[in-house]
């Protein structure tokens, strides 16, 4: 993620968190679990961009390498010599290496992709009320040192 998104994100959780903060002071739990919705919302999204950023960075540099292999198997007269021939096997087997990597990788991302957005109201909830929980803690060990 570059510096200044970085930036960018950070103070947006932050002001999530602010506001979560406020609206547990008050004890405004129904807009307190909207909130903390939103902002699981907001940082799943800024997550999955960043995911799909690194991942198609990877893998269009493999991608290239397997087109540029393709080329010069095409573009070579290989039969001139002998050693020519190996070389022209070297890179038959560097391709089918790298696709094979490229498919794996490929399969591996879709499917843990899948499977996030699957249980992904799931998560949420669980977030929602683990967060609650913590904030709850926390309003009442803070009412607690103010009667103390």
């Amino acid at each position: 993620m570059r510096r200044g998104l970085e930036e960018q994100f950070n103070q947006e959780v932050e002001n999530y968190r602010k506001a979560l903060l406020y609206h547990a002071r008050i004890s405004d739990w129904e807009t307190f679990k909207a909130k903390a919705g939103k902002m699981f919302d907001y940082v799943e999204a800024i997550e999955y961009s960043e995911l799909e950023r690194r991942f198609f960075t990877n893998f269009n540099v493999i991608l290239i390498a397997l087109i540029a292999i393709v080329i010069a198997l095409f573009k070579v007269d290989f039969a001139v010599t002998p050693d020519l021939m190996r070389i022209k096997n070297v890179m038959i087997l560097a391709g089918l290496g790298a696709s094979s990597f490229e498919l794996y990788f490929y399969l591996d991302y879709k499917i843990y992709m899948r499977v996030k957005t699957v249980y992904y109201p799931k998560r949420r909830e669980k977030f929602i009320k683990n967060i609650e929980n913590d904030f709850r803690a926390y309003v009442l060990q803070a009412e607690e040192r103010k009667a103390a």
